[in-house]
């Protein structure tokens, strides 16, 4: 969805005695780009954000900007900065390029034109689905969002339901709103300005559209309280540990920075790379951010799953049947594959990597054929489904991996690579001279220097995703609760 040249209408119902938003109500379109956002991974949520950073809470800011300012010579490909800058959802807002090298036959495939071929030439010729292909994955990424007009009431605290006028009725009652000629009502056009405000606001505040669209000074800022330890379901996760070295300035435990490897960058990036809507289903509870965001993911997700399909074609079933008959085997694959993702966060192919938080992972990469068309003078090439024709399918590369052949899972930033990371997550190359520029910067003596080595595991990761986006001390917000 084109977040910079949306525009919607919305009717607000105001209490001018209080300056104080009662109820929007407001269309599909206003309710699939509030969708939309929350299906944006964390980069790209950071990238909107750019032109107002004042309104990003967190480190999420430090985190994308050390990914740019990182030299190309710092991750394992050069793909992996472009997917960090520029992360895909498994919702794609735009087609999927894909990529050959120009001899065609060699039987690979690549996301990327800066990926190299088992042949060495690089894969820089772009290739394309074939029609009916095309149509197919095009419909199949715009499921899920409203397609009947309906109305919806969103309260200050953004709390979404379907708009019934017995719904409004009970709704004003509740609010003890006997007269409505008290009451004005106020109807607006807005932009991308006002929804990336209203996102901002949704994760500190709970009175989010009167902060929006009726003040102009200052917000009712809910106070966060401390990050609190972990939930019964985080300490339950199994998984690998990465070892940590903090720096902490001993006059007051303070803690300075740290140093880390590759594996705990992989992790720090990887947080850059999971839909918001996926932040919040992973973290849980509210005292996560005290705003008023949970309220919307809860509603939207409670709204858009528990309406019960009522014929064959709601369920998708005539779609689904004419796969099965045409590709037998890719269906039975699809369904197995989704039947085994279906409670795990599922990232776009290629994404999740050996260090992440846990209950991630990437869809299985669609499987193609090249084929030959020699019916006009030019021969064109373009993909089709490999599942139903005599050709083998391409192997799509992973453009994480510089070897065309791996087929392990790897991590964004070169192996053997060590790093400095601020309190706030400000990422950079370690070196002696960048610790001991750091520590000049921060006015701390070298003997006022202590370092403590920690292990970073699931329960910490997902520690460090909440302060990561509550906190613009991260580091010691961990420190203190989780470790």
């Amino acid at each position: 969805m084109a977040f910079k040249t949306f525009t919607a209408s919305i009717k607000l119902l105001i209490d001018q005695e209080r300056n104080k938003v009662l109820l929007a109500e407001a269309g599909n379109d206003f309710i699939d780009i509030l969708r939309s956002l929350l299906k944006l991974p964390l980069g790209n949520i950071g990238l909107l954000f750019r032109k107002n950073k004042s309104l990003l809470t967190g480190c999420l800011d430090n985190l994308n900007n050390s990914v740019e300012n990182l030299s190309l010579n710092s991750f394992r490909t050069h793909a992996c900065k472009r997917m960090l800058l520029y992360p895909r959802s498994i919702h794609k807002d735009k087609p999927v390029q894909y990529f050959t090298c120009k001899k065609r036959g060699c039987g690979l495939l690549s996301y990327y034109e800066t990926s190299r071929c088992s042949c060495g030439k690089l894969m820089n010729s772009e290739i394309y689905l074939e029609e009916m292909e095309r149509d197919r994955v095009k419909d199949e990424n715009e499921g899920g969002f409203s397609k009947v007009e309906s109305r919806f009431f969103i309260t200050d605290d953004l709390r979404v339901m379907k708009g019934l006028p017995g719904d409004l009725i009970q709704f004003l009652n509740k609010l003890g709103i006997k007269d409505v000629n008290m009451n004005a009502d106020k109807e607006l056009e807005i932009g991308s300005k006002e929804i990336f405000n209203l996102l901002s606001h949704s994760l500190i505040s709970k009175t989010t559209l009167t902060d929006v669209f009726l003040r102009k000074q200052g917000m009712m800022l809910v106070e966060r309280p401390l990050l609190i330890g972990p939930s019964a379901k985080e300490t339950t996760a199994k998984d690998g540990k990465t070892r940590v070295k903090i720096m902490e300035r001993k006059s007051d435990r303070k803690i300075l920075y740290a140093e880390a490897n590759e594996d705990f960058v992989d992790l720090l990036f990887s947080l850059l790379t999971i839909p918001l809507e996926s932040v919040l289903q992973l973290v849980g509870d509210s005292y996560i951010m005290a705003g008023s965001i949970f309220n919307l993911f809860n509603d939207l997700n409670t709204i858009f799953s528990i309406a019960k399909p009522k014929t064959l074609q709601d369920y998708g079933w005539p779609k689904r049947i004419f796969s099965f008959l045409t590709h037998p085997l890719g269906s039975v694959y699809e369904f197995v594959t989704k039947s085994k993702n279906s409670k795990k966060v599922v990232l776009p192919p290629f994404y999740s990597c050996p260090n992440e938080i846990p209950d991630i992972c990437s869809q299985q990469p669609p499987a193609y054929c090249l084929v030959t068309d020699s019916s006009s003078e030019n021969r064109r090439y373009y993909l089709d489904s490999a599942i139903n024709k005599r050709e083998g399918p391409l192997k799509l590369l992973d453009p994480k991996s510089p070897e065309p052949n791996t087929t392990n899972s790897s991590g964004y930033v070169e192996k053997n690579s060590l790093f400095v990371i601020t309190d706030d997550l400000v990422v950079k190359p370690l070196s002696s001279v960048s610790s001991i520029s750091l520590l000049k910067e921060i006015g701390v003596a070298v003997d006022d220097v202590e370092e403590q080595v920690i292990t970073i595991g699931g329960i910490e990761a997902l520690g460090l995703l909440r302060a990561c986006l509550c906190s613009s001390s991260a580091l010691s917000d961990l420190m203190k609760v989780y470790v």
